[in-house]
C-alpha cells in the first residue's frame, strides 16, 4: 500500500485524498513534487495540484521555491497544541513569565486555530485580567499578525477582510513589516488605555458566568484590536521618547514554521529608544527559547 493512504473504507473519497496527502507530508523528511505526491497516492495529477493549492491557501502545506511541498505552519500548530494537551504547558508559562519580569509589563503566546485566535499563556497585568489560558476569540485583524505574515496570500487576504477596508493597507504593510524585521510595533493612542481597561474588566466580569461565553468572546476580540498604527523601522528608531502599546513577533520552529505569536504590552506613553531596544532584544531572546522547546516537544515520542 502506497504510504499515506487510508486503511479504513473510504465513505468520502475526496475527504480521504486530503488526509492521504496531509500525512504524506508529515511523514517524509524531505520535501515532494506535486508529480511525486500523486505519483505515491495513486492520485490524478491534476486532482493532488488542486488539493495542495487548496491546502497551501490554508497553510496546510508550504509550497518551496523549488516546487515542492512539505507540511505547513498550521499543521505545524497542531503540534504544539498536542503537546499541550498532554499536560505540557508549565514550561509555556515559566518561557512567559520569564519574559514578563525582563520587560516589567504583560506578555502572551498565541495560535490560530481555524478561525480562531487561541491564548497559550498569558501572565497577569491590570490590562490582561480578562485574558487567559484556553480562551480563543475570533480572529480578526491585526491580531495574530505575527503567524498570517508568514501564511499563503489567500490566507492573509481573509485575514485582511476581517476587517474594514479603511484599514487594509494598513495591515497588509504590517505583514510586510513583518517578515522583513521580524516583529512589529504599535503605537499608543491616548484614549486607548480607558477603553481596554473597560473591556478587560467586563471581560474578567463575564468569565464568571458561563451563560455569556459568546459575548465575552466577543469583547475580548474588541480588545485585541485596541491598538494604535504600527511603527515602521525609521520611526521607530529616532531617539526619542515614542508611545507604545505592544510589540509582537512570530514563534517559528525547526522547520521555519511560524506556529505562535509572542505578545509584550508596555502601554507606555514616553518609552526611550534605549528601553525599545531592550524590549526587542528580550522578545527575540524569548521567541527563540520558545521555539526550541517547540521543536524539542514535537521531537518527543508520545
Amino acid at each position: 500500500m502506497p504510504a499515506g493512504k487510508t486503511r479504513t473504507a473510504d465513505s468520502s473519497p475526496p475527504t480521504q485524498r486530503v488526509i492521504s496527502i496531509v500525512e504524506l507530508l508529515a511523514a517524509q523528511r524531505t520535501p515532494l513534487t506535486s508529480a511525486e505526491i500523486a505519483d505515491n497516492l495513486e492520485l490524478n495529477r491534476s486532482t493532488a495540484g488542486a488539493i495542495l493549492a487548496a491546502l497551501t491557501e490554508r497553510g496546510w502545506v508550504r509550497r518551496l521555491p523549488d516546487l515542492t511541498y512539505r507540511v505547513g505552519p498550521a499543521l505545524a500548530a497542531l503540534g504544539v497544541r498536542a503537546a499541550d494537551s498532554r499536560g505540557d504547558r508549565a514550561w509555556l508559562n515559566t518561557e512567559l513569565e520569564r519574559l514578563a519580569e525582563q520587560v516589567d509589563c504583560g506578555a502572551a503566546l498565541t495560535a490560530i486555530d481555524g478561525e480562531y485566535l487561541e491564548f497559550l499563556a498569558v501572565t497577569r497585568d491590570r490590562l490582561t485580567v480578562g485574558m487567559k489560558s484556553g480562551v480563543r476569540i475570533p480572529l480578526r485583524a491585526p491580531a495574530g499578525a505575527g503567524m498570517i505574515a508568514h501564511c499563503g496570500p489567500g490566507r492573509q487576504q481573509d485575514w485582511l477582510d476581517t476587517r474594514g477596508p479603511e484599514r487594509r493597507d494598513e495591515y497588509r504593510e504590517v505583514l510586510n513589516t513583518l517578515r522583513a524585521n521580524g516583529f512589529c510595533a504599535w503605537r499608543l493612542e491616548p484614549d486607548s488605555l480607558p477603553t481596554a481597561r473597560v473591556l478587560s474588566e467586563v471581560a474578567d466580569h463575564l468569565s464568571e458566568h458561563p451563560a455569556n461565553k459568546d459575548l465575552r468572546g466577543r469583547v475580548l476580540a474588541q480588545l485585541a484590536t485596541i491598538v494604535g498604527p504600527a511603527y515602521d523601522l525609521a520611526a521607530l528608531d529616532e531617539d526619542v521618547p515614542l508611545p507604545l502599546s505592544y510589540i509582537s513577533a512570530p514563534v517559528f520552529d525547526g522547520s521555519g514554521h511560524a506556529v505562535m505569536e509572542l505578545q509584550i504590552g508596555p502601554l507606555r506613553t514616553d518609552v526611550t529608544r534605549d528601553e525599545r531596544r531592550r524590549y526587542l532584544t528580550e522578545l527575540a531572546a524569548a521567541a527563540r527559547r520558545i521555539g526550541d522547546g517547540v521543536e524539542r516537544k514535537n521531537n518527543v515520542r508520545p
